[in-house]
C-alpha cells in the first residue's frame, strides 16, 4: 500500500504540473487572442479613417477639377474678347491717325491763307 503512494505522488504532480502548463498557455493564449483583437481593432479604425480621408480628397480634386475647367473656359473667352477688342483698338487707332492727318491737313491748308 505504502509502494501504491509513492507511485501516485509522481502522478500527482506530473497531472498538478500539466495542469498547471495547460492554464499558463492558456492565459498566454488568452492573452495573444487580447492584443490581435486590439491590433485588428486599430487596424480598422485606421483603415476606416484612411478610406474616409481618401473618399473626402476625391471629392476635393473632383471639385477642383470642376473650377479649373470652368476656370479655362472662362480664360478662353476672355482671351477671345481680348483678341477683339485688339483688333478694334487697331481700327481705331488707323482711323484716328486717318483722322488726325485729315484735320491737320485742313489746319494747315487754313493757316496757309
Amino acid at each position: 500500500m505504502k509502494n501504491q503512494k509513492l507511485n501516485f505522488l509522481p502522478q500527482t504532480l506530473f497531472a498538478t504540473l500539466c495542469l498547471c502548463l495547460f492554464l499558463a498557455s492558456s492565459a498566454v493564449v488568452a492573452r495573444d487572442i487580447s492584443n490581435e483583437q486590439r491590433a485588428a481593432s486599430e487596424a480598422r479604425e485606421r483603415y476606416n479613417q484612411a478610406k474616409s480621408n481618401n473618399a473626402k480628397l476625391a471629392e476635393q480634386v473632383s471639385a477642383q477639377e470642376k473650377r479649373v475647367t470652368d476656370e479655362q473656359a472662362r480664360l478662353k473667352t476672355l482671351q477671345e474678347n481680348q483678341a477683339k477688342a485688339n483688333t478694334e483698338l487697331q481700327s481705331a487707332e488707323a482711323d484716328l491717325e486717318t483722322k488726325v492727318n485729315a484735320l491737320e491737313k485742313v489746319w494747315d491748308e487754313r493757316n496757309k491763307n
